[in-house]
């Protein structure tokens, strides 16, 4: 599989005359875009789960109330509030569509990493960590985290200073090559959480 996407990215880099900072960023879109329906997708379903468990917190809380010296059968009542409303109390949907992307991200890492080299617009070795870079990929990274449709207004901050400190753990030493795709990914994120923040809402305020 890595030699099939090195000859991919030398395939793809003809059409850029070579400039690899191209063919990383063409590269990015086409997997990007090919995951995005399964990636919205799985996002919609976790939200829809979170409306339903929201909707129900005034029953939890009655039956956490009414049940609160039982454990046990205040564990399976609400199990079973959640299970005849088709809720789920531990949603899967968010944990598959960030395990669905690592396989990918990790044949697209040695392969993009074994092929940066060069530069590319102000980067001068895509081979090298690029702090410019690393500073765009924060601050799409905030965006994305901040604009998250299931980040309420009071931990939007904290949940962007999280994600913010993670990235930038992971990406300051990372090659520039590797550091584009990254880039575009959280790019893609931005727009998926301006759709779904915005998409999702749009029918719940129009009732109101």
């Amino acid at each position: 599989m890595n030699d099939f996407l090195a000859s991919a990215m030398t395939q793809l880099a003809t059409l850029f005359d070579g400039n690899m900072g191209w063919t990383i960023l063409a590269l990015a879109l086409v997997v990007r875009l090919a995951l995005f329906p399964l990636t919205l997708h799985l996002a919609r379903r976790m939200l829809a789960n979170q409306q339903k468990i929201k909707a129900l917190q005034p029953q939890v809380d009655a039956i956490k109330a009414r049940l609160a010296s039982d454990p046990k059968a205040m564990f399976t009542a609400v199990s079973a509030l959640y299970k005849e409303n088709d809720a789920r109390m531990f949603d899967r949907s968010s944990l598959l569509g960030a395990l669905v992307q690592l396989p990918v991200f990790g044949l697209l890492y040695k392969a993009i990493t074994n092929a940066s080299a060069g530069s590319f617009l102000w980067i001068r070795n895509l081979a090298a960590p690029d702090t410019v870079l690393t500073l765009v990929v924060l601050a799409l990274t905030a965006v994305a985290a901040y604009y998250a449709p299931t980040t309420a207004a009071d931990t939007a901050m904290v949940m962007m200073a999280v994600q913010i400190l993670v990235t930038a753990f992971i990406v300051w030493k990372l090659a520039a090559g590797v550091g584009l795709y990254w880039a575009v990914s959280a790019f893609a994120s931005v727009v998926q959480n301006f759709v779904l923040r915005y998409g999702f809402n749009a029918p719940r305020k129009q009732a109101e």
